[in-house]
């Protein structure tokens, strides 16, 4: 069984001016990424008479939005506020290396986006990222 650490993580977003593929690396700047979360609910399919409840496999998967934070960095064209600051402008591609071979990737929307700052610190960021359409797992 293969085990991955934060070190084999790769992450890529499309920028919003780029020509449909997640070509910008921006591992640099990502100090956590959320779960990315897929699920296909069930229906209730409980008839009369039954007295334990029934499903159906679901129709429609659901993919959770999930976060990714890191430091602010400014860089006119890598950084994360050149890819992040850009709420809902478009619907642009991502993808996620876990260990160099298994990838989720997809398009997406950028709903939120935040800088921070703290005494004694670095200034942060943090996007909220809500996947649209099919996630490709490979």
């Amino acid at each position: 069984m293969a085990k991955y650490g934060s070190n084999s993580i790769k992450v890529e977003f499309e920028k919003a001016d780029s020509a449909g593929s997640a070509d910008t690396n921006i591992t640099a700047y990502v100090t956590k990424l959320g779960d990315i979360t897929i699920s296909k609910g069930a229906i209730v399919s409980t008839p009369f008479g039954v007295t334990a409840q029934e499903y159906l496999a679901g129709v429609v998967k659901n993919y959770e939005p999930f976060a990714i934070e890191g430091f602010f960095d400014d860089t006119a064209t890598t950084g994360p506020d050149a890819i992040f600051n850009s709420v809902n402008v478009v619907a642009r591609y991502w993808k996620v290396t876990f260990g160099g071979t298994k990838t989720s990737s997809g398009r997406c929307w950028i709903t939120e986006y935040k800088r921070g700052q703290e005494v004694g610190g670095y200034q942060t960021y943090s996007a909220t990222v809500q996947p649209t359409g099919t996630i490709n797992e490979a």
